[in-house]
């Protein structure tokens, strides 16, 4: 009978820098981990529903936490973090300083990711409330206008992801989004600008990690991922 590989369950924004994780902890001597990806959210729900993973890397650290706290994982750790950013046609000519008023325009189509069942989306209404000091009315226009077009479901095999897709569609004019997506999108479309959500504004995430209770392989991967080459590989796709 084959061996079962480890199963490491991880948020969609981790995916390239947790597949090089995985590989240099296998060549490091680790063991050969199987990985999912997907929305935070839904990933905790198929773990409360049952489903046994060795490994959950969140990109947010209230789902590490509840699983911890129903004995469904051990204790955890942020390994890692993240920040908001907007990508944006070049035409809007949207700046740190103009940001919230170009966001507010009736005809900027802004487009987002789902609230609970994505961190990224829970961050972005924090990002709207937090604006809301600032800009009355901000966070309900924007509540009722936004564009939720990631985050519910899982792309197919093959698929664009979906902040690609959102311009390459023309379903969007701004998407806001942490920074690594960002660096994967400007990437595939290099016509976009990227502007950073000022510091008073954003929403720095905190990523969780924890391990099955009972799966030593598990345990000691998320061991790794809070040791140097893990982390330099986090920062070089843009995470820290």
């Amino acid at each position: 009978m084959d061996k079962v590989s480890p199963m490491i369950v991880a948020a969609g924004s981790l995916c390239i820098a947790m597949n090089e994780i995985i590989q240099t902890y296998h060549a490091q001597g680790g063991s050969a981990f199987a990985a999912k990806y997907g929305p935070s959210g839904k990933l905790r729900q198929e773990i409360e529903a049952g489903a046994k993973v060795d490994v959950f890397a969140s990109a947010s650290t209230e789902h590490t936490q509840a699983l911890a706290q129903q004995k469904l994982l051990g204790p955890f750790e942020v390994f890692t973090h993240n920040d908001l950013c907007v990508v944006v046609r070049p035409e809007l000519d949207l700046s740190a300083d103009n940001m919230l008023d170009v966001l507010s325009a009736p005809s900027v189509r802004v487009a987002t990711s789902t609230p609970v069942s994505d961190p990224m989306g829970d961050y972005t209404w924090q990002f709207f409330k937090n604006a809301e000091k600032k800009h009355a009315g901000f966070y309900q226009l924007l509540d009722a206008k936004a564009r939720k077009l990631s985050g519910a479901i899982v792309p197919a095999a093959g698929e664009n992801l979906p902040y690609i897709s959102a311009f390459e569609d023309d379903k969007a004019d701004a998407y806001i989004m942490y920074r690594t997506n960002a660096l994967i999108t400007k990437e595939a479309l290099p016509h976009l600008n990227v502007v950073g959500i000022p510091d008073d504004l954003n929403v720095r995430s905190d990523y969780g990690i924890a391990a099955d209770l009972y799966s030593a392989a598990g345990k000691d991967f998320v061991r790794f991922t809070m040791q140097t080459p893990a982390q330099n590989i986090l920062k070089k796709h843009g995470f820290g």
